[in-house]
């Protein structure tokens, strides 16, 4: 192979390299700036966002900012332990995330492919509330230091704020409103839908895998995961109402599995953790679960609400 260079366009690109190389450079610095100052705001802010924030920088996660992420504000990756931010988004919009994606490098979810898609539905929910009602009580300790923040985060998650407020205001007691403000994610029906949207499509992958759906995480292993919420809760139609479809779907992925292949009769009749599903119609009315997941004391306190 003869190669043919023009020493002209070799200059210019090696020109246009240093160049590159250093614009590169340039962004990456003023990215960091502004995450350390992000930092600083919210250890200043929000004794509970600090925590987290410590937390998170002494287990060795980073946090950096990367290009557009479209409508995500940030995300955590625990493989290469590393919180991405949004660099479109404001300030005040990433100073709450921050504390949210931090708080989900806190946490060990149980599930994988071997559990069912109820359990996978019910974790996945818990985990996002658990960040969020964690975010809410960080926002909510930076709502004078930070007023822009509080407001952004009332605008895209006022229910919860509300019930951490009204529940703190009584109660004086940061862990319960952090409680009501991690049961009143699931009240947010249109948002919760897109999370249980992603476990189907994700639990779908294991069809073909014989362990597949067998072993359930139950309301009190929940409770225990995260400390601050009452089993009861767990095993209430606030927590486990789905829409039709996500029911629809969850029992049609489990029936697939490979280890139906051979039923070609009577397939509809298997029994599956869509059962245990609370299910809300296009008009809103919710059907109760066909089975329930649960243990005498839990039943008594379902009889009380389950609040």
């Amino acid at each position: 192979m003869t190669v043919i260079c023009v020493s002209g366009a070799f200059m210019t690109t090696i020109d246009q390299s240093r160049e590159d190389k250093a614009a590169v450079e340039k962004r990456e610095a003023a990215r960091a700036e502004r995450v350390e100052k992000l930092l600083a705001r919210i250890c200043k802010a929000s004794p509970l966002g600090k925590k987290i924030v410590e937390s998170a920088i002494e287990r060795g996660i980073f946090i950096g900012i990367d290009g557009d992420m479209g409508n995500c504000l940030g995300v955590y990756t625990p493989s290469v332990k590393y919180v991405a931010l949004d660099e479109k988004a404001p300030d005040e919009k990433l100073l709450s995330t921050i504390v949210h994606e931090c708080r989900h490098s806190e946490q060990n979810p149980i599930r994988d492919h071997s559990y069912s898609v109820y359990s996978n539905v019910a974790e996945v929910r818990a985990l996002e509330a658990d960040a969020m009602a964690h975010e809410c009580a960080a926002v909510y300790q930076m709502r004078k230091a930070e007023p822009d923040t509080y407001a952004a985060f009332c605008s895209r998650h006022g229910g919860m704020m509300k019930a951490y407020e009204a529940s703190f205001e009584k109660d004086k007691d940061a862990d319960k409103a952090k409680s009501e403000a991690f049961k009143a994610w699931y009240d947010h029906a249109s948002y919760v839908e897109n999370y249980d949207r992603s476990v189907v499509g994700f639990m779908e992958m294991g069809k073909l895998y014989s362990g597949a759906y067998k072993k359930e995480i139950t309301p009190k292993q929940l409770s225990q995961e995260f400390g601050y919420v009452d089993e009861a809760f767990f095993a209430s139609a606030r927590a486990n109402t789905v829409s039709e479809k996500t029911a629809k779907n969850t029992a049609e992925i489990e029936r697939g599995h490979i280890r139906h292949a051979l039923k070609l009769f009577g397939r509809s009749k298997i029994k599956t953790s869509a059962d245990y599903f609370y299910v809300r119609d296009a008009n809103g009315n919710v059907e109760p679960p066909k089975r329930q997941q649960v243990n005498p004391a839990v039943a008594k306190a379902l009889a009380n609400g389950g609040r």
